[in-house]
């Protein structure tokens, strides 16, 4: 067990190496940072210049939650697409198919490539979503959603790396992939019944969970998020395990 431990310990260092030797990514890993701070201080002095603008008591404030939801976001869709670079490199390569026959194994890899860096992502966007939200979200929610973002962007990584063949179709994909996360706004702009055609998104549920307060949503979508992760998950292993 402890030789296990070691070997995926180090397969994930070696995730972390080859990350600091792309730029790129590098820069998506400071991306939530400077997203939180964007946020924190933007959006409250945007307010103040728009509420004097227009003499209205709120204009942006009603949807302070949004901007913390997509804070929460910002951190697992980040670390979804780095993983996702790597893992594209390593497939392009066919270093996933050698590893898969090592002593580190499917499950080895599969740890140190989406298990650890969601744990990571979880961490990470937890404490950034407590230095800078600017809504009434209590830690307790900020908890909950860092968990369940978490979860969004083991899909994220999974959709990019599925979908693609190389980095720079990787890049273009995620991009697409963005799609995903606009559930978030349904339940905040479309109270109609029209809302509940966004339930094939994951990310609408955790904004239905915000708007209502009730963890019934959060169950559900929990649901829907492992099935996602379940489909995507079957498809990477067929084709990329050979």
């Amino acid at each position: 067990m402890k030789t296990t431990a070691i070997i995926v310990r180090n397969s994930f260092l070696a995730y972390l190496r080859q990350i600091s030797q792309d730029y790129m990514l590098v820069a998506a890993v400071f991306a939530p940072l400077l997203a939180g701070l964007l946020i924190h201080f933007g959006a409250p002095f945007a307010e103040t210049l728009l509420t004097k603008q227009f003499h209205k008591d709120a204009i942006l404030s009603p949807y302070y939650k949004v901007a913390d939801l997509l804070l929460a976001m910002v951190t697992p869709l980040m670390i979804g697409f780095i993983s996702a670079m790597v893992m594209l490199d390593e497939k392009d390569d066919r270093i996933i198919s050698y590893l898969s026959v090592t002593p580190l194994g499917k499950k080895g890899y599969l740890i140190s490539r989406l298990l650890i860096p969601s744990i990571v992502a979880t961490i990470i966007g937890f404490i950034l979503c407590i230095l800078f939200k600017i809504s009434t979200l209590t830690v307790g929610n900020l908890a909950i959603i860092s968990f369940y973002t978490a979860l969004l962007g083991i899909i994220i990584c999974l959709f990019i790396v599925n979908m693609s063949s190389n980095k720079v179709e990787g890049m273009a994909i995620g991009k697409l992939s963005g799609i995903m996360l606009l559930g978030i706004f349904v339940p905040f702009f479309i109270t109609s019944s029209v809302q509940y055609l966004a339930v094939i998104l994951p990310s609408f549920f955790i904004g239905k969970y915000v708007t209502t307060g009730q963890g019934a949503w959060l169950a559900v979508g929990v649901v829907i998020t492992i099935l996602w992760i379940i489909l995507f998950y079957r498809q990477f292993t067929k084709h990329s395990f050979y």
